[in-house]
Order: structure tokens, then C-alpha cells, then sequence
């Protein structure tokens, strides 16, 4: 199966296909973030089901692992009362839609060549550690700040995953080239990071902006006035430096009035900013953030 050939077809930002193994590496390090209370609300509780493909298929032999690049900038989006800014991977079409697409062209070519073959799909949506299965395809590493880091794209990239009962592929491992960098640990404006590669998601600002419910007054100074995501990791990151641009914006949006949140309800909210990822969580929790940048506005005025 020429590989290269299905990417430049189907226009994948890059692509790779590996054997379906199971993550054992990762099960010690999902058991910790269980037992120290670090696993988000969004993840799957079973470890069992993000480190084993064949709980996804059951006949699971190989795995496509596409990437998609997302947008991006060398600057931050100006902070302005009134406002609420989006991290890279909101400012345009949501990545699920792109990548899911260019997946369900891939799942085409597949039934048209092979009749007998049996898929699974996700695209950030399923229980399977889609940066895990990313770092044995050679394309790259997982970095100190918890990204996947793309030898070309950067970490500025998502990732779908399209399981399948045709065998092929290689593992193809890239040791991890952080080195004694630790720009991405100081920068985290949570101290979500640490030195020994360990991640605590639970003070993560792009996790905050997600969070159902109030935040706490620690809480709500990470997120600052960020509306959805957090790009501060990856600014820093010397790994994004001359990295290849591959994606295309459409209508890049990099903040939101947050009047023009309010005033939306929950069909008007989809129509207006559907195509955007963060917009996933709903308009309840777009407005919910929209209160606390408002209160974050008037406390720095005092």
C-alpha cells in the first residue's frame, strides 16, 4: 500500500500507517493521573480502551494516523475589553469536520480497493490516546508540554485516527529532542507543566475554558480573557520555529465580542459560530466565559 500516494490524493497534511498495538507504555502514567485526581472530566474512564485499538475494532491490525495542521500565528491576539480571544486551533473551520472529511475519503478508497475491510474512526472524539499512537509512527514526539510535536508541522497539528483489519505499517519511534528545554514549563501561565514531562490538565488555561460548571477564583485567573484555548505552550516552543504552513484559513477569527455571544441562543449560536472547535461546548458555556472575562476586565481596572 503506497502511502504517499493516498496522502497527495486525498490531500492529507501528512499520513502514516502503523501496526495496531497496544500503548502499554501509557497505562502506568494513565493509572498516576487517576490516582492524583489529574484525569478531565472529557476522558475516557477505562485505561484499557485509550491504549487498545482492538476495544475500538476487534479485528483491529493496522492504524492510518493522519495530521492536520491547524492555524496558527507568532503572535498572540491583542487583548481588548470587551472581547474574548481563541487559541489557533478555533480561529477557523473546526479540525474535526476537515480531518473527519479527508478520513471518510480515506475509508472510501479503502472499501473500493479492499471489499472485506472493517474501519474505526476518530478524530479527537474517540477513546483511543491519539498523541500515544502518533509517537510510534516516526512523524515526531510527545514534547514536555504534553504536545504532539510534528517533525515538519510543529505541534500545531490534530490528529485522526482510522483503524483497520488490513495489515501493513511499521513502528517507527523518535526519542524525545526537548532536551534541557523547559521554556514551555516556565511559560504556562497555570503551571500546568513540570520538568519531568509531567502534565496536570486540571490547571491547563484550554481546559478551564472548557470546564462545565464555576470557576474558582485561582480558576478564573488562568483563564484570564482567553474565550477557548491556550496557544502560550506552543508560542514559546523552539520546535515551531520555520516550521512548514500547510493550512488554509478561510475566516480567521482570533477574538469574539462577547456581546454577540449573549446575544445568540442555542440555534442562532451554531449558525454564527458552528464551523469554529471551541463552539463544541455550546453557547451556555461561551456565555458563562464571556461573564467571568468581563469581571476579569473590570478587576485588573481596579
Amino acid at each position: 500500500m503506497e502511502i504517499e500516494v493516498i496522502k497527495n490524493r486525498i490531500d492529507f497534511h501528512d499520513l502514516a500507517l502503523i501496526p495496531a498495538v497496544t500503548l502499554n507504555e501509557m497505562e502506568s502514567v494513565f493509572s498516576a493521573r487517576e490516582k492524583e485526581g489529574r484525569r478531565l472530566p472529557i476522558e475516557p474512564e477505562g485505561i484499557q480502551e485509550r491504549i487498545d485499538p482492538v476495544l475500538s475494532l476487534s479485528s483491529a491490525r493496522s492504524i492510518f494516523v493522519a495530521f492536520e495542521q491547524i492555524p496558527f500565528s507568532e503572535r498572540l491576539p491583542e487583548s481588548k475589553p470587551g472581547y474574548g480571544r481563541l487559541a489557533g486551533v478555533s480561529r477557523d473551520r473546526d479540525y474535526h469536520d476537515l480531518l473527519g472529511e479527508k478520513l471518510k475519503k480515506l475509508e472510501e478508497y479503502l472499501n473500493q480497493n479492499y471489499p472485506n475491510v472493517k474501519t474505526y474512526c476518530q478524530v479527537d472524539t474517540g477513546p483511543l490516546y491519539e498523541r500515544g499512537v502518533a509517537s510510534l509512527t516516526g512523524k515526531g514526539f510527545i514534547g514536555r508540554s504534553g504536545n504532539f510535536i510534528h517533525h515538519i508541522l510543529g505541534s500545531y497539528v490534530t490528529i485522526g485516527l482510522l483503524v483497520t483489519n488490513l495489515s501493513g505499517g511499521e513502528l517507527k519511534i523518535q526519542r524525545n529532542r526537548c532536551g534541557d528545554c523547559n521554556r514551555c514549563v516556565l511559560a504556562c501561565p497555570g503551571g500546568a507543566l513540570s520538568d519531568q514531562g509531567i502534565v496536570n490538565p486540571v490547571r491547563c488555561r484550554s481546559w478551564i475554558t472548557q470546564k462545565r460548571g464555576d470557576l474558582s477564583e485561582w480558576e478564573q485567573d488562568i483563564m484570564g480573557d482567553w474565550l477557548y484555548g491556550c496557544d502560550i505552550c506552543q508560542m514559546v516552543c523552539p520546535k515551531n520555529r520555520r516550521i512548514e504552513k500547510k493550512f488554509q484559513v478561510e475566516e480567521p477569527m482570533e477574538r469574539i465580542r462577547l456581546d454577540d455571544i449573549r446575544k445568540t441562543s442555542n440555534r442562532t449560536f451554531k449558525k454564527q459560530f458552528g464551523r469554529l472547535s471551541g463552539s463544541w461546548r455550546g453557547a451556555k458555556q461561551w456565555k458563562k466565559n464571556a461573564d467571568y472575562i468581563d469581571a476579569y476586565f473590570r478587576k485588573d481596572k481596579r
